[in-house]
C-alpha cells in the first residue's frame, strides 16, 4: 500500500467551508461596528443641536426682561434653529430628524428625534431640559 502525502479533496473542502463561515462572522461584526459608529455620530450631532437650542434660549434671555418674555420672543429663533438643523443636504446628519422645543415658566424641553436610527438601544431621541433663571 502506498503512503498518502498531502490532503484529500474532501479535507480541503471542509477546511474551506470552516474558513468561509469564520470570514462571514468577521464581515457581520464589521457591519455592526460601522452601524454603531454611525449611530454614535448621529447621537453626538443631535446633542450638539440640543445645546445649540439652549444657547439660543440664553441669547433670547439676554435680550429680554426675563424668561417669561422669552416665551413670547423665541418663536423666530426656534424657526431659525429648525431651518438650520433640518436642512436637507447630504452632509447634514440630522436631515431625517425632527426637532422640537416646548416649555413654560422658564423651563424648556428640547427634543431631537432621529427617525433614521433604531429606538431599541436608546438612540432614537435626545431630550434636553433647560431651566433659565427668572431674572437676569
Amino acid at each position: 500500500m502506498k503512503r498518502q502525502h498531502g490532503f484529500t479533496l474532501i479535507e480541503a473542502l471542509v477546511a474551506l467551508a470552516i474558513l468561509s463561515f469564520g470570514l462571514m462572522g468577521i464581515a457581520a461584526m464589521q457591519l455592526n461596528a460601522l452601524n454603531s459608529a454611525s449611530r454614535g455620530y448621529q447621537h453626538s450631532v443631535a446633542t450638539l443641536a440640543a445645546v445649540d437650542a439652549q444657547e439660543r434660549l440664553w441669547q433670547k434671555l439676554r435680550e429680554a426682561e426675563g424668561c417669561t418674555s422669552v416665551e413670547l420672543g423665541f418663536s423666530d429663533a426656534k424657526a431659525d434653529w429648525k431651518k438650520h438643523w433640518e436642512r436637507d443636504t447630504p452632509s447634514n446628519p440630522l436631515r431625517n430628524a425632527t426637532l422640537d422645543i416646548t416649555g413654560k415658566s422658564c423651563t424648556y424641553t428640547i427634543t431631537v428625534t432621529l427617525d433614521n436610527v433604531e429606538n431599541e438601544n436608546g438612540y432614537g431621541a435626545v431630550t434636553y431640559t433647560v431651566r433659565l433663571p427668572e431674572n437676569t
